[in-house]
């Protein structure tokens, strides 16, 4: 396998290449599939994935895949693509400038609400990691608790805690809502008292501060919006060839889930080795990340990336608890895994 890691240089381009790509200037490009390689043979089939943010510990079962030899396994060449702020996963798939990429359930279905012909053939995070962030003697141990409170958010939050408070009959208009992004300090600061956040990034900076952290998930609460989604072009899998390469990928990564459920600290040295200088990642807050979202990866059927049709209800529950009106019995195709 010819194992390719981003520069810096390279991590640049990437966001811009994917910038102009979600324009659709892009959209006539050469579809980025494999050609049936054979491992036994030494010749390689070449294909893309592109992951949803900058290369860390949420896409270890990716960089493992990689790293560890089981996409070469599988006969394949894989490039794996940076993401970022500028970079659209769905654009990337569309274009064809990737055969897989990944997102988060609600992407998902924002793109095929929006036209695109998108569908998941699997799911590594099939617990949310959305949870409510807060210090460990604010007195906030249930969603309840935030009446009366400041509760920190995003932008990207309107269409999450609406809902979510109205599911635990919380009164959302008792609640005061201050954006303040993603950064902890407006909650060390006392500016809010809660935040909205993901189990593995926020309360594990804050305990590197030395601070006590309380969370809530909201997965405990039947809110269950899924991450690291493999979605693929529909189109994709009615073709011979790139059907097989996905399911080749799908194996992989697959084995590389496994690899991050049973040694989180493994799966952490090795996406620190191979990008850690270049991002400049943090071992420890890698390896305990690694811990969280090993913890989200066990898929409902007991094994990694599988989709079951209770996962499929789950989701089509929390789209229509968002107001998203698509079927996810539709855009989540079970079919590629019969192949594995």
């Amino acid at each position: 396998m010819t194992t390719r890691h981003p520069s810096r240089r390279r991590i640049v381009a990437g966001l811009a290449l994917s910038a102009v790509a979600s324009t659709g200037v892009l959209a006539a490009c050469s579809d980025d599939a494999g050609t049936g390689g054979d491992a036994d043979a030494g010749v390689l089939s070449e294909a893309s994935v592109q992951l949803g943010w900058f290369p860390n510990v949420e896409s270890a079962p990716i960089i493992v895949a990689d790293e560890n030899g089981y996409f070469a396994d599988e006969g394949i060449d894989v490039t794996v693509e940076p993401g970022g702020p500028e970079v659209n996963s769905d654009a990337q798939i569309v274009s064809g400038n990737v055969l897989m990429g990944t997102l988060n359930s609600e992407g998902l279905a924002n793109a095929v609400i929006a036209g695109a012909d998108l569908v998941a053939v699997g799911a590594i995070y099939q617990t949310s990691s959305s949870a409510i962030v807060t210090l460990a003697d604010s007195g906030i141990e249930e969603p309840a608790d935030l009446e009366g409170r400041r509760f920190g958010t995003s932008p990207s939050d309107d269409r999450v805690y609406p809902p979510f408070f109205e599911l635990v009959g919380v009164g959302d208009s008792q609640i005061e809502s201050v954006n303040i992004g993603a950064d902890p300090a407006a909650l060390v600061s006392g500016e809010v008292d809660a935040m909205s956040g993901t189990l593995a990034n926020q309360p594990i900076a804050l305990e590197a501060q030395g601070h006590d952290v309380s969370t809530i998930r909201l997965g405990d609460y039947g809110y269950n919006r899924w991450s690291g989604v493999l979605v693929v072009r529909a189109d994709s899998l009615e073709d011979e060839t790139k059907r097989a390469t996905i399911v080749a990928m799908l194996r992989a990564i697959a084995q590389g889930t496994a690899d991050l459920v049973a040694d989180p600290d493994a799966a952490a040295q090795v996406v620190v080795d191979t990008y850690g200088e270049q991002l400049g990642l943090d071992p420890d807050q890698q390896a305990a990340s690694a811990a969280v979202w090993a913890d989200l990866a066990s898929g409902e059927a007991g094994e990694p990336v599988l989709l079951t049709d209770d996962g499929i209800a789950s989701q089509q529950d929390f789209y229509d608890r968002v107001g998203l009106e698509v079927d996810a019995g539709t855009i989540f195709d079970t079919s590629v895994q019969e192949d594995l």
